[in-house]
């Protein structure tokens, strides 16, 4: 059992496909942690057991290309953070035709407009 002490030079962030970046030792000492960690989780499960309609709404409502009726089928929150959340679409699977060559499931970032501190704030 040894015990090693590492002096922070630089960090490299590998957060899978087309998710990268660095940040300099100075930035890595002076971040704190986000202000929704604590309760990020709770509200998307919350959302995503009760509330499934509203992030579809928000989601269409948001971004033009995905408002067609029946297009998003399903919506679910994958992670949140002070800035906004990751939502998971399903889409009509025999809609080829609204946004030809898309999978079936995807990925896409849903920004807040304004940076959430507490709670409440998360509506």
């Amino acid at each position: 059992f040894f015990w090693y002490r590492m002096e922070v030079e630089n960090v490299r962030f590998v957060g899978g496909f087309a998710r990268a970046g660095s940040i300099t030792a100075e930035e890595y000492k002076e971040a704190k942690p986000d202000p929704i960690a604590a309760f990020a989780p709770h509200v998307a499960a919350h959302m995503n057991d009760d509330h499934q309609d509203s992030t579809i709404a928000m989601v269409q409502h948001y971004i033009p290309s995905l408002d067609k009726e029946g297009y998003v089928k399903a919506a679910e929150i994958t992670s949140m953070d002070s800035l906004g959340m990751y939502v998971k679409i399903t889409r009509d699977a025999d809609d080829n035709d609204q946004l030809p060559g898309q999978p079936q499931q995807f990925k896409l970032r849903l920004p807040f407009p304004e940076p959430i501190t507490e709670r409440k704030a998360v509506k």
